[in-house]
């Protein structure tokens, strides 16, 4: 779920724009857009978009309760399926029910069975017009889906040479543990050893103990370094995945909150190879080294305004361990498409905690 600026006048445009919002083509999916008062009469800017598998409609009041807390004032629902006509007909049943219950304020809803380009879009159900009052023209009740590849919620995948995943299913499989330059056992030890070495690291640090970094200023440094180095060499994701000492030694900033929170900041000075190197760590090691990589990139995703990366990233975290605190704090501002200001949150914090470990900006950089 996401939230994004664009100018839609039909629901074939809407439609366009899924797979770029959610980061792959949904199949078997109810999505609905909510819409935002822009306090222009007739435009609304388009707020977070949810996408259900039909098969888990019983989750449907959860959904509620995210729109209203949004705030939306309009919601739009696609039913994506190639299913029968019968089965389409309950899912379209159970939404309308949700209407007349007033449960769930859905303003019109329509079908496609999948988010091609050319595919037909139908309106299910819609608004009666008022006597007098003007209906909606015949593309707002059968239309076809716009261009997806020229919709603009394609912008920032195209930008950063993405494309969106041919489903959901290939989307977290992207932020499974799984490491192919290093065996099981391999990855375990790895994981062992850097959890074992950043508790080691911050009791030294603390103390003021001089081990592989004499303070918490040069611990920002290095990493800010080691990521400099990372975007001048154009390393990918796979090459990291083969370091195991550039590995260790974000893995061993990670291990704990306090030097999590402080390389915050260096990770989102350069979010594009943090976002690589984060991943690379998040594939490796498991446990809070694992739940703090994948958290962290996916603030480097929003940073680079790739949102729809950033939640199946959060979402992975909560599967293996709904405590984290961190995951849930960035999902919940997520789901309220409330980007740039958990961006501005969370580097705030992260000022506050590098001010308390004696870390200013100049700090920051000449220790390096």
């Amino acid at each position: 779920m996401v939230g994004v600026m664009t100018a839609l006048t039909s629901p074939g445009q809407l439609a366009a724009n899924l797979p770029g919002i959610l980061g792959f083509y949904p199949h078997d999916s109810v999505i609905f857009a909510a819409f935002d008062c822009t306090g222009t009469a007739g435009r609304f800017r388009l707020g977070p978009v949810i996408r259900l598998d039909i098969d888990d409609m019983r989750h449907l009041p959860d959904i509620t309760r995210t729109i209203d807390e949004s705030g939306g004032e309009l919601v739009f629902a696609f039913v994506v399926t190639d299913r029968d006509e019968e089965e389409v007909g309950e899912v379209v049943d159970t939404l309308l029910t949700m209407v007349r219950t007033g449960i769930m304020d859905i303003h019109a809803c329509w079908i496609a069975g999948e988010i091609l380009t050319g595919e037909p879009v139908q309106l299910a159900f819609g608004p009666v017009p008022e006597p007098g009052e003007e209906g909606w023209s015949e593309a707002w009740l059968d239309d076809v889906i716009a261009p997806v590849a020229q919709a603009q919620s394609m912008g920032a995948l195209l930008e950063h040479g993405m494309l969106p995943d041919l489903n959901r299913e290939e989307t977290f499989e992207q932020f499974a543990r799984f490491n192919p330059s290093f065996s099981p056992v391999e990855c375990e030890q790895l994981s062992e050893f850097a959890h074992r070495y950043s508790r080691e690291l911050l009791r030294a640090l603390e103390q003021g103990e001089e081990r592989t970094w004499g303070s918490f200023a040069a611990l920002s440094g290095d990493i800010a370094l080691l990521l400099t180095e990372i975007e001048e060499q154009d390393l990918t994701v796979a090459d990291l995945m083969a370091d195991e000492e550039t590995l260790l030694t974000m893995g061993a900033a990670l291990g704990n909150a306090t030097m999590r929170d402080i390389v915050v900041e260096d990770v989102l000075r350069r979010p594009s190879p943090a976002a690589d190197l984060l991943l690379a760590v998040a594939r490796t090691f498991g446990g809070p080294v694992r739940f703090n990589a994948l958290a962290l990139h996916a603030l480097c995703a929003l940073e680079l305004k790739l949102s729809m990366r950033a939640i199946p990233a959060l979402s992975a975290v909560l599967v293996e361990d709904p405590r984290h605190s961190l995951t849930r704090l960035l999902l919940d501002a997520c789901r309220a498409g409330a980007f740039d200001e958990l961006l501005a949150a969370v580097r705030q914090g992260s000022v506050i905690v590098r001010t308390a470990h004696g870390i200013t900006p100049q700090l920051g950089v000449e220790a390096a």
